[in-house]
């Protein structure tokens, strides 16, 4: 099947290329079917582009690259959601990325993930009741002048 995209122009995918997120991702509701994409091989970065909407392609990273003690605890009604088995789940987790100006100052949405069964080709964005993560760590050492900049 061919899908038109704005950064790519027109992709050939597959339907076991298409991951389905049944609730939308929140903001985007509407649209339920992406696929993803590495920026480069074994790069940490990935784009997740709509199968509909050819200019929604969000910007991804694979977080535990940049956080080594990122934790998620997933939710019953998540890991339902997900169709995850309770032993070894296949799951892919990754982080919105926001880029302002200065990639340097990218930040990456730990509090609400978008966690993948990588078997049943199933997502979601995981909002957890309760969490210690923001919206926009950065993803990159801050000097103070640079922090300090990018307020």
């Amino acid at each position: 099947m061919q899908i038109n995209t704005h950064l790519f122009g027109e992709l050939n995918v597959t339907e076991k290329d298409i991951i389905n997120f049944p609730e939308g991702i929140p903001g985007f509701e509407s649209d339920k079917q992406y696929i993803l994409l590495p920026l480069e091989e074994k790069a940490p970065f990935y784009y997740l582009q709509s199968v509909n909407t050819s200019d929604l392609c969000l910007l991804m990273i694979d977080p535990f690259i940049f956080f080594s003690d990122y934790q998620i605890d997933l939710s019953d009604h998540a890991t339902k959601q997900l169709q995850l088995p309770s032993d070894k789940p296949p799951i892919a987790v990754y982080c919105i990325l926001t880029i302002p100006g200065d990639f340097k100052l990218a930040t990456a949405n730990l509090m609400a993930p978008i966690i993948i069964n990588a078997e049943k080709k199933l997502g979601l964005q995981f909002i957890p009741e309760k969490t210690d993560y923001i919206t926009k760590h950065p993803i990159f050492p801050q000097s103070k002048t640079t922090a300090e900049e990018g307020k």
